[in-house]
């Protein structure tokens, strides 16, 4: 503790902040490490910055923002990566260039795009159930208080996840990939589901459709509604998930051609229009739904393209 009273006083109270936004989040846990990797990237300046569960011999991007969002349910072996050696050890670990530094998997710094990192152990207890992972794009040295901010956000994350990992890791896992207010997969899941969908359809040159549905209003009643709305229209193989406050994504389990896809997202926004909704106090809720649907490989092969053209289609 005694290295972090050397920091500005600016600079604790960011973090005492920080850690207090975290704590708000309670149980929903894909929501907060979302929000714990964000903070991390603002309070340290990285370029990007991702937290990585262990299961099993693998870790798993569970959260990412910034340069490696575009990874989001990525999963690498845990072996010969420098992860590994800080789960090993479980202290903390700095790189300044991927590119000549044998301690790291350069393949995927390369696939990241990062060329200098920090990793931050995640402790659950005396065991260290995954890290936090400070990005940037540009090899660099650390002399900027970096590792000792991005443990205290890792350190915060962590005790706040802590009751569940006691529970066993089939607990955790689902509570890292599941949205507690709806019961559905979460953003880490989904992305996880369409990037195997997508190395599927490589491997046999088909086609991957997505549709992605903004709500508005977005609170809980609405949007608890609307997930069971769409769960009713999903075929056998439909992917339904919360992606985010006021969005829902589905992986489409027919998709050949775009024709297809369009029929689809039409559907669905015609199951999720059809009835008035209703509060429990019998207020009527003024509905504004936007749906967009794409086609991989036509509208992206990146899944970040893809969706982003989704939720630009409508």
């Amino acid at each position: 503790m005694s290295d972090r009273l050397d920091l500005p006083q600016s600079k604790l109270v960011a973090i005492v902040d920080a850690q207090l936004e975290l704590a708000r989040l309670g149980p929903a846990f894909g929501a907060l490490m979302d929000l714990a990797a964000a903070k991390a990237v603002q309070l340290t300046g990285a370029d990007g910055a991702v937290i990585e569960l262990v299961e099993g011999s693998e870790v798993v991007y569970r959260a990412a923002h910034g340069l490696a969002e575009a990874q989001l349910g990525l999963r690498m072996q845990i072996k010969g990566s420098l992860s590994g050696l800080v789960l090993t050890s479980r202290q903390a670990a700095t790189c300044t260039d991927s590119d000549i530094d044998e301690r790291v998997n350069r393949e995927a710094c390369r696939r990241v795009g990062l060329r200098s990192m920090a990793i931050l152990p995640l402790l659950f207890g005396e065991q260290a159930g995954g890290v936090l992972k400070l990005a940037w794009r540009e090899p660099r040295p650390f002399d900027e208080d970096e590792v000792t901010v991005g443990q205290a956000i890792a350190d915060m994350t962590a005790a706040l996840m802590f009751h569940a990992s006691q529970e066993g890791a089939q607990v955790l896992q689902r509570k890292v990939t599941q949205d507690p207010a709806t019961g559905l997969p979460n953003r880490s899941s989904f992305y996880e589901q369409l990037r195997v969908r997508v190395d599927d359809a490589i491997a046999r040159s088909g086609h991957v459709g997505v549709m992605v549905a903004r709500v508005r209003p977005q609170q809980r009643e609405v949007m608890v509604e609307i997930a069971r709305r769409l769960a009713r229209e999903c075929r056998e193989g439909d992917v339904l998930a919360r992606l985010g406050v006021d969005e829902f994504g589905v992986i489409l389990s027919v998709a050949a051609r775009r024709s297809i896809v369009e029929s689809q997202v039409l559907r669905f926004k015609q199951a999720a229009t059809r009835e008035p909704l209703l509060l429990p106090e019998g207020a009527k809720v003024d509905l504004a739904l936007r749906f967009g649907g794409a086609l991989y490989p036509e509208d992206g092969r990146a899944i970040s393209e893809l969706l982003a053209m989704a939720r630009a289609a409508d």
